[in-house]
């Protein structure tokens, strides 16, 4: 008996299902693929306006900082007490930050007052720190003049109960001979780094001075003698007496002055 079998034949509709079933696969993957790209480029596109696109580059490429400067040439006027308490003393002394007495205060400015105006002005001036409160020097604004920090001081202390008048006391200004003694002893000590901006040190003509004059005769007598502002004490010189090393200060604060005067 014969073991042969016969073979159904195939349709039509048999070769076209078993042609769609072998493209079904990669036609899904070529719509996957087509699909995953048009979304890509979809995120690619600049949602933000050309304009604003234009301003995020300026603001990118700006520089750093800002121009804030004052003409040298324009003259200074002192503020008045009242003014310089309103732009800088407020932020501490109307609310009491850092201890700091407030405004009209009578009970915490008595204390205060009660150590004299020569001493509430050198705290002013050069900054306080007490057990209550720390006072930075010139209210933090190193800009203010000595007569600017004595109106605001007086103008405090008055709201407090004091009668106190905004002076200063006069720095006595050294004669020739002194002078003279002084720039021997700048010469012989000191030129070394101030001629040349040696170490950090400032020339006679550097416009910094204006600061250090700010601060005082004292002050600069006292960082000299002990070397308080960077540089050596009395000049690295140890042999040095004070009275040279006030007379160089002398003579390099006339000429620091000279200086400033002609810019």
């Amino acid at each position: 008996m014969s073991d042969h079998h016969e073979m159904t034949p195939t349709t039509v509709k048999d070769f076209l299902l078993a042609l769609l079933g072998g493209l079904a696969a990669p036609l899904l993957a070529i719509i996957l693929i087509v699909g995953l790209v048009v979304s890509i480029q979809a995120r690619q596109v600049d949602d933000e306006a050309a304009d604003a696109g234009d301003k995020a580059v300026r603001a990118r490429i700006q520089s750093v900082g800002t121009s804030v400067a004052v003409d040298p040439n324009k003259p200074h006027v002192d503020m008045t007490g009242e003014q310089v308490y309103t732009d800088i003393c407020s932020a501490c002394h109307g609310s009491g930050a850092l201890g700091s007495p407030k405004f009209k205060d009578t009970a915490a400015w008595g204390p205060r007052i009660a150590q004299g105006y020569d001493t509430l002005l050198l705290h002013a001036l050069k900054g306080f720190a007490g057990q209550k409160g720390k006072m930075p020097a010139r209210g933090g604004e190193p800009d203010l003049t000595d007569l600017e920090v004595a109106r605001a001081m007086v103008y405090m202390t008055n709201a407090g109960g004091a009668k106190f008048e905004a002076v200063l006391k006069k720095e006595v200004e050294p004669t020739a001979a002194q002078l003279a003694h002084g720039k021997t002893v700048y010469a012989e000590n000191c030129a070394t780094c101030h001629d040349t901006g040696m170490t950090g040190a400032q020339k006679l003509t550097d416009p910094a001075w204006a600061g250090l004059i700010k601060q005082g005769k004292d002050y600069l007598y006292g960082a000299a003698i002990n070397g308080t502002l960077g540089g050596p004490a009395k000049g690295g010189n140890v042999k040095l007496t004070d009275a040279d090393t006030t007379a160089a200060v002398d003579y390099m604060v006339n000429e620091a002055k000279a200086a400033l005067a002609k810019k």
